[in-house]
């Protein structure tokens, strides 16, 4: 069972918030909302800063303030991906490791496991408590094994992922989506037992709706583990989290929120425009490329002043609004664009000018709920 093409389809038959027969026409936030939600200009992480992610039994998890997102690695469904990348990949995460970013996400879907696989390889020669490494249980509703087991299923699913990392441990451990057949306590014991077995330091959700991520968080608590994260997608096309009070609420928790998707799979780099869209299997904010270049122009305007990348002033735009950007690396210019966007931030003026021209977002019922 090819987990990278179930993903795929589900995202190609609605998954995605955008995703369909045809593309959604993009709703706009309030005005009242331009220039809200910002965290002060005293936060400005660098790229040796560490964000904190509670544990049951150890110190926090301490990590880089912007992850590495490894999605694309061996992933042909999604991402195309080629083996001859593979010397520009060392090259990209050999300049972010050196530069302090020291956080890995990756998932047992993506590549159907080869992205687990590469990162393992990636981070071999590594001292292990150099790296955090996050991996992503899929949970898929009719997969024997979830059937078969309803507790145990994200323990042997983690214990496949260590295998191909060939890792003792991962310390963050997350439900890829609210989508497994067994009910929130028993997913619960499950991950408590990942914990309990060290298997994992700390676990979290992805696409957890608000009221779900509640649920989880108090029966992981019945098991003494807390619930560290949620990883959403979040960027400027969708600022749904946002908006609906969700990161502000994470932060009175002591909860990170994570943004996946932080430039919308490309689209807020400046690379696309009407004329040369991104490839189809690209689904997340998957709107009309003439209604994001208002968007874009506004962020070039804001690079140009700055003498950034448009990627940077895009992933900075997260970080200011207390997101921590998950980002997909695989070349070295990409790696340095994602460094670009820290030690700096944006000021009032160019968050609100960036919220003018940004989209609400949508929920699905499948996949992002959160």
């Amino acid at each position: 069972m090819d987990k990278s093409k179930i993903l795929q389809t589900g995202l190609t038959s609605g998954m995605a918030a955008t995703a369909g027969l045809h593309k959604s026409k993009p709703k706009r936030p309030d005005p009242e909302q331009d220039g809200r939600n910002t965290l002060p200009q005293s936060s400005c992480p660098d790229a040796r800063s560490r964000a904190k992610f509670a544990t049951a039994k150890d110190p926090f998890i301490e990590a880089s303030n912007l992850c590495i997102g490894a999605w694309s690695w061996g992933d042909k469904s999604t991402w195309h991906w080629k083996d001859d990348e593979m010397p520009a990949l060392k090259d990209a995460l050999k300049y972010l490791l050196d530069s302090g970013i020291n956080f890995i996400d990756t998932a047992e879907a993506y590549g159907d496991g080869r992205s687990e696989e590469i990162v393992g390889d990636m981070i071999a020669d590594r001292p292990r408590d150099s790296v955090v490494i996050q991996t992503k249980w899929l949970g898929l509703p009719l997969a024997p094994s979830n059937l078969l087991h309803p507790v145990d299923a994200p323990v042997k699913a983690l214990k496949g992922s260590l295998s191909r990392m060939k890792l003792d441990y991962v310390d963050i451990y997350l439900v890829h989506g609210h989508i497994h057949a067994q009910s929130i306590p028993n997913v619960a014991k499950g991950l408590a037992e990942c914990v309990h077995q060290g298997l994992a330091r700390a676990v979290g959700v992805a696409n957890y709706a608000f009221n779900d991520f509640v649920h989880m968080r108090k029966e992981l608590a019945k098991h003494g583990v807390p619930l560290a994260t949620n990883q959403c997608e979040y960027n400027v096309l969708r600022r749904y989290p946002e908006l609906e009070g969700h990161v502000a609420a994470y932060r009175e928790m002591d909860v990170i929120f994570q943004s996946y998707s932080s430039l919308a799979q490309g689209r807020l780099t400046g690379k696309y425009n009407a004329e040369h869209p991104p490839p189809s299997t690209y689904r997340f904010s998957n709107y009309d490329m003439e209604s994001v270049e208002p968007t874009i122009q506004v962020l070039e305007e804001i690079a140009r002043k700055k003498g950034k990348s448009v990627a940077a002033v895009a992933l900075n735009y997260n970080l200011s609004k207390d997101a921590l950007p998950v980002v997909g690396v695989r070349n070295p210019e990409q790696a340095r664009q994602a460094v670009e966007a820290l030690g700096w931030r944006l000021d009032r003026e160019e968050v609100e000018a960036i919220d003018k021209h940004s989209f609400v977002g949508k929920t699905t019922m499948l996949w992002q709920q959160g």
